[in-house]
């Protein structure tokens, strides 16, 4: 990442594994002169951070005295510590960009339909293997009655989750932005 970040163009970093190693990519990146600009899920290939060159004057001297400090951090070297709070916070901003509240509802009721068709198909297919067709029935009502409390749990969790993390972004002096495809975000005030 950083031997492409040496080139002063934007950069894109993909196949991180962890949400630990996403924030410490990100703090790394700031220490050497670029910001964070946002994450997406790639669908197999996990999620994608997106960097560009951050032009404001203290990223530029603080890049330049990261690269005297830690010349060999870009093949393998020692890098900048790295304060847990501001892992921490680049923690909050990756989840919560992970997280995009309008995808979550399309997932969350095209789970809902998935589930309510599947449950029909079970209590047809019992209903013609020789079951009575009451039985069938209720056994497809429950099935559907724990699939969807198990997913509406599932939901809330996440909603939580994400209510977490737009308290710390808050917080930390973030102001919360809507794109133009509808997806909320938190960014700092000095994105431009």
């Amino acid at each position: 990442m950083l031997r492409k970040m040496a080139g002063g163009q934007p950069v894109e970093v993909e196949k991180v594994a962890t949400l630990r190693s996403l924030a410490l990519m990100a703090a790394v990146a700031e220490q050497f002169g670029y910001a964070y600009t946002d994450t997406r899920q790639r669908h197999r290939n996990g999620p994608q951070l997106f960097f560009v060159p951050d032009p404001r004057p203290q990223a530029r001297e603080r890049a330049e005295r990261n690269r005297v400090r830690y010349p060999d951090a870009s093949t393998g070297g020692a890098l900048p510590p790295v304060p847990a709070d501001v892992l921490d916070l680049f923690k909050a901003r990756i989840s919560y960009d992970l997280e995009g509240w309008n995808d979550d509802k399309q997932r969350t009721w095209l789970l809902y339909v998935v589930l309510t068709v599947l449950c029909a198909i079970l209590g047809v297919r019992l209903g013609l293997g020789g079951t009575s067709p009451t039985a069938a029935a209720a056994v497809a009502a429950v099935a559907w009655a724990a699939l969807m409390s198990v997913t509406l749990f599932l939901v809330s969790i996440r909603r939580r989750r994400r209510a977490k993390f737009a308290a710390i972004l808050e917080a930390a002096g973030f102001t919360q932005t809507t794109e133009q495809s509808g997806r909320e975000r938190y960014l700092p005030l000095t994105y431009q």
